[in-house]
């Protein structure tokens, strides 16, 4: 029976490998289809949102447009004493126009500081709407900043729309009125044609407020309110990113992708038609299930080569009797004794182990039990050496065997042969139906580990009766031992201290510094003092000085001694303390400024007369308590990094924003720490607070219309070279791309001097409209000057992402310019120049696109040049 399992094994041997190869091929192949098709439909939620976030920027921007036409109306309005109205703001090729195509009636409405309707134009309004959210908040703060509201359904025409609106005042700063703005959604979704969507492909805008959505698919606009979608939790089949419909509006199965619009509560949602985004799926599904057949084949035809030559694998049955051999003389050759122990069984069912038969065993196994190998051989252990049974070890061999769980151990013997021997260590292995034993003889490592721990029991002894407290630790830094004073001046147990919680007994305030003096040490090996805080369980706090030296042998380090002495009594009085604060307060109430001391704890302890007079006109009471107490969690979340650089020694100045009153102010704060006698702990910091909310809101208002162009409404020059320094600022830190475009209008003198200044001026904004349409939302558009335009376009790919944008504008200026029947033909020059994280200034940087727009003139103009950027991108590289 035995043969013939052995020449069935051999028979199925390379069949059964064959099969489960093709097996493994098969399921690695389905494995890999069902990998494809979730990338599949990965990169197809990642082009929807892609697109998503297109419609997202587009959308963004005319909503910020719409914006934008607030504030020049805002300041229009305010230099014209109130008298500008809609028909005016709006009028063909007037100011708004500058700012929004023209095709683009929104509705408008000026409401006066009783929430009633003075003008309006392109929509209804309700005549009263004082008592409207966004008309209170825009009464009760005087801030400038538009607000938008939750979209809204129009009472008449039943459509939701977007409500934008800002604060007007009078020339005194005080409350005039509100202007309002209204843009309905389905104009992004309508009349946006950017988005390279599928056939049967669906663009949307969904308000996250309420509900409302626009969509358009292909040719048809849908207004709804029961379009709902969700978000999925992240997994293998299912992308983050990817939207789904909760239930279908029509039989196209799609991949919708998403980007929000947080500023304005909105959604914009793009997708695709599954079966043209999977189509390329589907072709490689179709070229992997044809591989894996080809590769069945070629795996059907190795096996049956390999079964022709498996008879030439017989001899390897000689190398496994030759390597039985190699162990053998192993054995006979170990340090260790080595015994194989064969289980003597009862007759019958149960086949009880009774003894184990010595199988075989090497000349120092026999020795340590007192005999020679041919003596004992083949014997059971009973008649051997019977101590093995009573004292346990043939039931030790019993449960490795039954187990088959190995067994290593280190015991003490008392029964061998040779008295010199008393502790040996021994493996138990289970073989087939047996044990394999080896045993060494430890004993006189064990006797020197006994020796040793006598001398540490002795010296622990010593060290617990002297007057400073002891503390020793290993290499890396961790207690090993400390003694009874050291337990009694920091108030841990010994067991409390070992490891790193030792640090615990150390003041917070001193464990960083004394961390850094102990990396010093460890590095330059020169013993540290210090004098340091201790905090017992129960708070009290504990002088000590603290000294620590590195033990060295052969010049490394393998452990630290340290000792702890209590020098509490050596510390000031607290008598001096108070003269001290007394001093303080006289010289601090004479000042016009509010001054206050605050200590480690975040505890007001002093403040002067200015600073009471603060708290006071609230009804606050400081002394005595915390930050977060006196100010609550709000302003305390805004002063907490403050306070605690403070405290670490750091001296700051800062702008603290007061709302707290009805009237918001701000304060020109100064903190200054206040170290210990010594100068080494930081125990508190003075503050100082001074109101600086006039010369705040004046520097706001200067600044802002400073860096406004009055014609176009777009940046000036100072505003350029502002943003262009902090641009190069971000592309040198993040290491990104950036280009900068420098433009002006070609002919432009002709048509000034032959129209007049009116039809100039005209053709200025109209070139700006449409270089704004033309760029991305991202990009920084600028007019210097005259007829001089600069763009600024930032965390650009690659190089020809900016030239692409460069030739778009070309293109986009070669259309006539109508400006009120005044037909103009004009062109672009443009200078294209690149920047990432060269050493030139923004002047440098601006005159090298000067330049290339000079060549651009030179070249014919109607074009643009470009250079090359000093260490060109990733990509253009490979």
């Amino acid at each position: 029976m035995r043969d013939l399992f052995r020449r069935l094994y051999r028979a199925i041997l390379l069949p059964a490998f064959g099969l489960g190869l093709l097996i493994f091929t098969w399921a690695a192949v389905t494995y890999q289809v069902r990998q494809e098709q979730n990338t599949a439909h990965y990169e197809a939620v990642l082009h929807s949102q892609s697109l998503a976030r297109t419609l997202a920027e587009h959308s963004t921007h005319l909503l910020r447009q719409v914006d934008h036409a607030t504030q020049l109306f805002k300041l229009k309005y305010e230099e014209t004493g109130g008298a500008l109205r809609l028909a005016e703001f709006t009028r063909k090729n007037g100011l708004l126009d500058s700012l929004l195509p023209t095709k683009l009636d929104l509705p408008l409405a000026i409401l006066d500081r009783d929430g009633r309707i003075i003008d309006s134009l392109n929509g209804y309004f309700t005549p009263d709407l004082r008592r409207q959210p966004v008309f209170r908040n825009h009464a009760n703060n005087p801030s400038d900043v538009s607000l938008v509201a939750t979209p809204v359904v129009d009472s008449r025409t039943k459509k939701w729309q977007i409500q934008i609106s800002r604060r007007l005042n009078h020339p005194d700063g005080s409350f005039a009125g509100v202007i309002m703005v209204m843009i309905d959604p389905a104009y992004f979704v309508e009349d946006y044609d950017r988005l390279n969507v599928d056939p049967g492909g669906a663009v949307m805008l969904i308000s996250r407020e309420n509900g409302m959505s626009a969509a358009r698919i292909d040719d048809q606009v849908i207004i709804s309110d029961s379009i709902d979608f969700s978000v999925p939790q992240p997994s293998v089949t299912q992308p983050a990113e990817e939207f789904l419909l909760k239930r279908r509006f029509d039989a196209v199965d799609r991949i919708y992708g998403y980007a929000e619009m947080p500023r304005y509560q909105l959604t914009a949602v793009v997708g695709d038609p599954a079966a043209s985004a999977m189509a390329r799926f589907e072709r490689r599904r179709n070229i992997y299930f044809g591989a894996a057949a080809v590769v069945s084949v070629l795996v059907t035809l190795f096996v049956y080569l390999l079964m022709r030559q498996a008879h030439r694998l017989r001899h390897t049955a000689r190398m496994v009797i030759e390597a039985q051999l190699m162990l053998r003389a192993a054995a006979d050759a170990s340090l260790d004794a080595v015994y194989m122990f064969k289980a003597c069984r009862m007759r019958g069912a149960h086949r009880e182990i009774l003894d184990f038969t010595i199988a075989d065993l090497n000349e120092r196994g026999a020795q340590l039990l007192g005999y020679r190998s041919a003596d004992i051989k083949d014997k059971r252990l009973v008649e051997v050496m019977p101590e093995l049974h009573s004292k346990g070890f043939v039931e030790k061999f019993r449960h490795v065997l039954e187990s088959r769980q190995p067994l290593e151990e280190e015991i003490e013997v008392d029964f061998l042969p040779n008295r010199a021997v008393h502790w040996l260590h021994h493996q138990i292995v289970p073989i087939t139906d047996g044990v394999a034993v080896t045993v060494r003889d430890i004993t006189s490592r064990k006797e020197t580990e006994l020796a040793a721990r006598q001398q540490q029991a002795e010296l622990t002894a010593v060290n617990d009766a002297s007057p400073l407290g002891l503390l020793r630790a290993d290499a890396s830094g961790h207690c090993t031992y400390v003694n009874r004073t050291f337990e009694l001046i920091t108030g841990l147990t010994r067991e409390e201290a070992l490891g790193d919680a030792w640090m615990r007994a150390v003041h917070p305030q001193d464990r960083v510094v004394l961390k850094t003096a102990l990396q010093h040490m460890a590095q330059t090996r020169a013993p540290h003092q210090d004098t340091l805080r201790c905090v017992h369980p129960d708070g009290m706090i504990v002088w000590v000085s603290f000294k620590i030296a590195a033990m060295v042998v052969d010049g490394k380090v393998y452990g630290y001694v340290g000792t702890v002495d209590d020098i509490t009594h050596v510390r000031k009085s607290v008598m001096a303390l108070r003269e001290s604060e007394s001093r303080l307060r006289t010289i601090a109430d004479t000042l016009p400024a509010m001054v206050a001391y605050i200590d480690a704890k975040q505890v007001y302890r002093f403040h002067n007369v200015a600073y009471e007079r603060e708290f006071n006109r609230t009804g606050t009471t400081v002394l005595g308590r915390s930050i977060r107490e006196t100010l609550g969690e709000q302003r305390y979340a805004f002063l907490e990094p403050y306070v605690l650089r403070a405290l670490e020694g750091e001296t700051l100045t800062f702008e603290e924003d007061d709302d707290s009153d009805t009237t918001e102010r701000t304060y020109e704060v100064v903190y200054i720490p206040q170290m210990d006698e010594d100068g080494a702990n930081v125990i508190g910091f003075h503050v100082m607070r001074q109101d600086i909310t006039v010369q705040k809101r004046e520097k706001q208002r200067l600044l802002r219309l400073s860096q406004v162009d009055a014609l176009t409404g777009l940046t000036n020059r100072a505003g350029f070279l502002q943003k262009l320094h902090d641009s190069m600022a971000a592309s040198r830190a993040n290491a990104n791309l950036m280009a900068v475009m420098y433009m002006d209008i070609d002919r432009f003198k002709p048509v000034n001097d032959t129209f007049g200044h009116a039809v100039g001026d005209a053709l200025l904004k109209a070139f700006s409209a449409r270089l704004t349409h033309t760029m991305r939302a991202s990009d920084t558009i600028a007019r210097l000057g005259g007829d001089e335009f600069t763009i600024i376009m930032e965390r650009i790919h690659r190089t020809d992402d900016a030239a692409a944008a460069a030739a778009k504008i070309v293109t986009a200026m070669q259309a006539d310019f109508d400006l009120g029947g005044t037909v103009v033909s004009i062109s672009t020059s443009i200078g294209l120049t690149y920047y990432r994280d060269e050493e030139v200034s923004p002047a440098e940087l601006l005159n090298r696109a000067d330049i290339l727009l000079y060549e651009a003139k030179q070249a014919g103009r109607n074009t643009f040049r470009a250079g090359l950027p000093a260490h060109p991108p990733a990509s253009n590289v490979a």
